[in-house]
């Protein structure tokens, strides 16, 4: 392990110091045998070894023997940390290629990646695994975690078709025409990436050259069943699908569009988005409310608010959620929100209006 270690040490210090090449060089020898499973060459270990130990000697002699054992501990604890950082890099490098983010588990803690609301996974630390006595389930989780990674590398490097992946009872920003390609996105009503990603389209037109659909996928908070990262977004996803059951005739922009728009889009008499409201200072009753007051906007009257209402809360629609959810987890795969598949890509996180051609 010394020659190994002295190897990263010098290799190091001889990018800054051209006269320790020589020594590096001959650190690089070494470890090439031990890797190759012959002995290192002694001459060199034993002169290095010398020299720091040396120091030791003229200072405190007595421990001298100490140090020679610090040193092969501390070479070993080096060697590890730096396969273990490689391999970390490696598989960070893996994510961020086929993820769009360096920690699929937390899509949002990587710098590296898009803006993204991401969709997190409870991913115990080795130290609380080790007092519950599972220490070995950090290891299982993380070589789970990079199979995964690699075997879904080619979705990275396949050619994305939106249609593929259509929700039932798509509906259009606008009327779908065959002669334009089509582009999906994957949101959550209270996600303020996917507002964001909403302004973007808009402002370069991006609807006008794509039939422009979505699945909204309300982000769960993770192991629980009911609960969700932005509290009124099940709410809203499920009075958009029934939306889609309930049309209003002769509408340039579907009417469950026209909802999403001004819950990314508008803003109260105080200046603040609705968007944020809803999530921040709004409850179940009072984001039914304003949704209805909508509804009344858009044209619609008290009986169809009814119905409305009814399909909303109905078992219907909660196995049209479930379905499309099937669709984002297990087909699109993706591990952040908003997700856009068009012109054959899957594009992750925040797409900026350069991007969207």
């Amino acid at each position: 392990m010394f020659c190994i270690a002295a190897f990263i040490v010098l290799a190091i210090i001889s990018i800054f110091s051209a006269s320790q090449r020589k020594l590096a060089k001959k650190a690089w020898s070494c470890t090439m045998r031990r890797v190759t499973f012959r002995p290192c060459d002694s001459s060199f270990k034993e002169e290095t070894k010398n020299k720091i130990l040396s120091h030791v000697a003229n200072k405190t002699p007595r421990l001298v023997k100490v140090a020679d054992i610090g040193i092969e501990v501390a070479s070993f604890a080096l060697v590890i940390f730096t396969i273990w950082s490689l391999l970390v890099v490696i598989q960070s490098g893996l994510n961020l290629f086929v993820w769009g983010t360096c920690n699929p588990s937390n899509a949002s803690s990587c710098s590296l990646s898009a803006e993204t609301c991401s969709i997190d996974k409870t991913q115990k630390s080795l130290w609380d695994l080790t007092l519950e006595g599972k220490p070995y389930e950090w290891f299982v989780n993380g070589a789970q975690s990079f199979g995964n990674t690699v075997a879904n590398i080619p979705t990275r490097l396949q050619n994305w078709d939106a249609n593929n992946y259509l929700p039932q009872n798509a509906t259009y920003y606008y009327n779908k025409d065959n002669a334009k390609p089509t582009a999906l996105e994957i949101i959550d009503p209270g996600c303020s990436v996917c507002a964001r990603l909403f302004k973007n389209i808009k402002d370069v037109g991006f609807e006008n050259n794509y039939n422009l659909t979505y699945i909204a996928y309300p982000i769960k908070k993770p192991d629980t069943n009911n609960e969700y990262k932005f509290p009124n977004s099940y709410l809203i996803t499920s009075y958009l699908e029934s939306l889609k059951i309930n049309p209003l005739e002769n509408q340039k922009t579907p009417s469950d569009w026209q909802i999403l728009e001004r819950v990314f889009t508008w803003k109260d008499d105080s200046g603040m988005t609705y968007q944020l409201k809803i999530n921040s200072s709004m409850n179940t009753d009072q984001t039914k409310d304003l949704l209805h007051e909508w509804l009344k906007d858009i044209g619609y009257n008290a009986a169809q608010i009814v119905q409305i209402d009814t399909d909303a809360d109905s078992q219907k629609v909660t196995d049209i959620i479930n379905q499309n959810r099937q669709i984002v987890e297990k087909e699109i795969k993706t591990v952040s929100i908003p997700t856009i598949i068009f012109a054959g890509h899957r594009h992750d996180g925040l797409v900026k209006t350069g991007d969207l051609n």
